[in-house]
């Protein structure tokens, strides 16, 4: 892999998980706490378990990337937060700093092949993939809980709870083929 080709794909996929981010988040905000503990089968993962499985997983391979070592030691595994509240916070400021660690990293480091336990070996940029696709697929479970449970899901309302524009880049991407949509309508898709 090329300087170029590993600049470009970080730039090109850092932008993809800053957008699956913003939908996780209003995905984690759509769970009351009082639902944290919500199992639509009993042998299912409760939605905080699955929201941490999210958090954690893409923190450890942000971690990973960023240090060149997948690893996961005993001591570095944290339990979740007690509540939805707490963890999306967590999520929040851990994850915008795992980020600004990647945008930092030099072109040795993002070309440098990484082992995932054995299993894979590929230039750690490559890992920021495995980070969206595994995050979106979660995702779509936990949101499938929150519909389940009586939860909106706002797909209009940004980090701070103002509406956002549909002009925005990740709203564009969201929303491309529903252009033609009202606000309104929108609103009540979402």
């Amino acid at each position: 892999m090329t300087s170029e080709q590993a600049t470009f794909l970080r730039d090109f996929l850092l932008q993809r998980v800053e957008e699956a981010h913003i939908v996780t988040m209003r995905v984690l905000r759509s769970i009351p706490d009082y639902q944290c503990d919500f199992r639509p089968n009993p042998s299912s993962r409760s939605a905080r378990e699955l929201a941490w499985h999210i958090v954690s997983t893409e923190l450890q391979l942000l971690g990973g990337i960023v240090s060149g070592v997948f690893s996961r030691d005993e001591d570095e595994l944290q339990e979740p937060p007690a509540n939805m509240s707490d963890l999306t916070e967590f999520y929040e400021n851990q994850f915008t700093s795992g980020l600004e660690s990647i945008r930092k990293l030099n072109v040795k480091k993002l070309t440098n092949y990484l082992s995932f336990y054995g299993v894979f070996r590929y230039p750690a940029v490559v890992y920021l993939t495995f980070l969206h696709d595994h995050t979106v697929h979660h995702r779509g479970q936990l949101s499938a809980y929150a519909r389940e449970m009586g939860s909106k899901i706002s797909m209009l309302k940004g980090r701070n709870g103002d509406m956002v524009s549909i002009t925005q880049p990740a709203m564009k991407y969201l929303w491309a083929e529903r252009s033609d949509w009202s606000t309104a309508e929108l609103a009540n898709a979402a």
